[in-house]
């Protein structure tokens, strides 16, 4: 795994929100887009990795050869519709995953204490960054307990009984979300983040080499593509 501050992360999510809003080719937009996913792969897992970008490669190759062969008008604006919405969220998407996977709260909260963001804003985002991971392990439990009792243990069996997906899933897992929530932010109380005190830190963020230069080549490649014609 690559380690980097978290500044620098922070950086490439940003870039990538910015990517997202310019026009590109097709081509570019792929060679972006593995690059992405190569950055996600160093920074969190190979199998995740793989998961968003053949999705994100069918898409593609749908868009490429089979979008103008289907003659089912439904399906097709479906699938046009959800490739550009998907592809369009790819490059954050991945940034985001890949700085939420390999940092920790309190790099997160020490770097927010030293561009002086106001405490109950801290609060909030130390909330939002651990309750995505925290939600994503609680859904996989429920469908674990679910398969334990029989239920959605072939693929698709929520495709083809939806609202089953709704009672049995959906339901249980708003509910786990608000208590999720509640949770983290008595958690964050706890640690003392709305001390009105002079806060201190065990953690000390320090740019090290492999920083700089991903932070130079990210940079120059950045401004090679929002100029390049």
């Amino acid at each position: 795994m690559l380690k980097l501050d978290i500044r620098v992360k922070i950086l490439v999510l940003i870039l990538a929100n910015i990517l997202m809003f310019k026009m590109m080719t097709l081509n570019l937009h792929l060679v972006i887009a593995v690059l992405f996913t190569l950055y996600l792969g160093v920074n969190s897992n190979f199998r995740r990795m793989m998961n968003l970008f053949l999705i994100y490669m069918f898409f593609t190759v749908y868009e490429m050869y089979f979008s103008h062969t289907v003659t089912l008008k439904v399906i097709d604006s479906f699938l046009l519709l959800t490739s550009l919405m998907y592809k369009t969220l790819y490059f954050p998407l991945c940034a985001g995953i890949a700085l939420v996977s390999s940092s920790k709260v309190s790099e997160l909260i020490c770097f927010l204490r030293q561009i002086r963001l106001p405490k109950k804003v801290i609060i909030v985002l130390a909330v939002l960054f651990r309750f995505f991971p925290v939600l994503l392990t609680d859904y996989k439990l429920i469908r674990n307990s679910l398969k334990i009792k029989g239920i959605g243990v072939n693929r698709g069996y929520y495709l083809l009984h939806p609202i089953k997906f709704f009672e049995y899933v959906f339901v249980p897992y708003v509910i786990i979300s608000t208590n999720i929530a509640n949770e983290l932010s008595v958690s964050c109380l706890c640690r003392g983040l709305d001390n009105e005190n002079e806060p201190t830190s065990f953690v000390e963020l320090k740019f090290k080499i492999q920083d700089y230069i991903f932070s130079i080549l990210v940079i120059i490649g950045f401004v090679y593509i929002m100029f390049m014609r």
